[in-house]
């Protein structure tokens, strides 16, 4: 467990610090910023900058709800398939 530990700390702070909040998202080369769009947090972070900075609503931000939804989904079925065949291999 102590190895996660070290495995994501460094993982969080590279999403954190690349996700828009502290930095734009225009100044990145662009295969990053490509790549970037398949984390969640830089959904999320346009996401709550348009409701906190510019009182944006609903179908404002509906594209990244939607995006940061789809996400979510996609990894919950990675998980729910990787925890199935981890529970088939220890029976």
């Amino acid at each position: 467990m102590p190895q996660f530990g070290l495995l994501v700390v460094p993982v969080f702070l590279f999403l954190r610090m690349l996700s828009g909040s502290t930095s734009p998202l225009d100044s990145l080369p662009e295969p990053l910023f490509l790549i970037l769009h398949a984390s969640p947090t830089v959904h999320f972070v346009i996401f709550a900058q348009a409701v906190l900075f510019r009182d944006a609503g609903l179908v404002a931000v509906l594209p990244q709800l939607a995006v940061v939804s789809l996400l979510g989904a996609g990894f919950l079925a990675i998980a729910l398939l990787r925890f199935r065949r981890m529970l088939t291999l220890q029976a």
